[in-house]
């Protein structure tokens, strides 16, 4: 049985810990590679852009924002994952392809489009036109060589805003596209520092909702989470696995290359009462869009 906090290790971390595992069970350790220390993401970070630019760009952002966006009410985010339910689909392959072909012809990443369908449901059903949610950044793009088989935790969660005001379709989904563009550049920044850049007074969240969007392998789809078929060793029966956050509404949106599939979690109850109140008040502008 293994467990692993978020503090310490991320998923790509769970790979390479579990092919170094299966190199000693299988005798090749010898052939293994000097450890990547952690602190060269230290370094990289603490050299890179400078904590005033972190601020500058968020307060640009969020200074406005003065209330918690609050999916369905739900805004305790100091849980421990427990009491949370999981749905896992895979999208029909129609609805995969089409969604490739809309980001193709817009000349964007399928994953901006896919926030801004989030933040759809984000602004929905917490009544609100300016959504913030929380994002999972990789974190490894610019975290120097060897950084890809560097065990520790490279993730980052951070908040992006969008204004769901009756702009066109288009015109939303590249500016989502753009602002999580920016948003790489301060992948290594303080959740902590975001957060006061808002004007949401603590200890309230700014945010009660996060979606991860996720590149897995193909030999992952079965099972959309864990441990794909492929680590596990000859002789060892996969049981299973499972991930869980603090957030109380969380979507990953698992893409496998050829096919896309949803994972959820939300903590229960959701009051039905208090969800069709908050969706209730929404414009009917929504259904044109």
């Amino acid at each position: 049985m293994e467990l692993q906090h978020h503090l310490i290790g991320d998923h790509t971390t769970l790979e390479v810990m579990h092919a170094e595992v299966r190199a000693v069970l299988e005798g090749r350790a010898p052939a293994l590679a000097p450890p990547q220390p952690f602190r060269n993401l230290v370094a990289q970070a603490r050299l890179g852009v400078s904590s005033e630019a972190h601020e500058a760009f968020f307060r640009e952002m969020l200074a406005d924002i003065d209330e918690p966006t609050t999916p369905f009410g739900l805004s305790e985010v100091r849980g421990d994952g427990r009491g949370s339910r999981e749905a896992q689909r895979m999208l029909p392959e129609a609805l995969n392809d089409r969604l490739r072909d809309q980001a193709r012809r817009l000349g964007v990443s399928l994953a901006s489009l896919c926030h801004l369908a989030w933040g759809q449901v984000v602004a929905r059903s917490s009544g609100r036109e300016q959504a913030v949610f929380g994002t999972v950044l990789f974190g490894r793009m610019h975290a120097g060589a060897g950084a890809d088989r560097t065990m520790g935790l490279f993730i980052n969660t951070l908040p992006v805003r969008l204004d769901l005001d009756g702009t066109g379709v288009e015109e939303s989904v590249r500016a989502t596209h753009a602002r999580l563009s920016e948003l790489l550049s301060h992948e290594h920044a303080s959740l902590a520092l975001a957060q006061r850049c808002s004007g949401v007074a603590a200890p309230a969240p700014l945010f009660g909702a996060l979606l991860n969007y996720r590149h897995n392998t193909p030999a992952q789809t079965p099972a959309m989470s864990g441990v794909g078929p492929s680590d596990v060793l000859s002789g060892i029966e996969w049981l299973g696995g499972e991930e869980r956050t603090n957030y109380p509404l969380t979507l990953a949106v698992e893409d496998f290359g050829e096919a896309l599939g949803l994972t959820a979690q939300v903590v229960e109850p959701i009051s039905p009462i208090a969800s069709a109140a908050t969706c209730s008040g929404r414009s009917n502008s929504w259904s044109r869009r």
